[in-house]
């Protein structure tokens, strides 16, 4: 079964604390599916396998 998470990078928050944020989640096994912008925001959709 697979997992999905969606990150979004918070309205003040800087790109390097988002980062920070996904590489944590990527180090808990998850691996990036695909990314977007909305109004200068970005979303990234993560997935695992469970």
């Amino acid at each position: 079964m697979i997992n999905y998470k969606f990150l979004k990078q918070k309205a003040f928050e800087k790109l390097e604390r988002f980062e920070k944020r996904l590489h944590e989640t990527a180090n808990q096994g998850w691996k990036i599916k695909s990314f977007t912008s909305d109004h200068g925001s970005i979303i990234v959709m993560l997935e695992r396998e469970r």
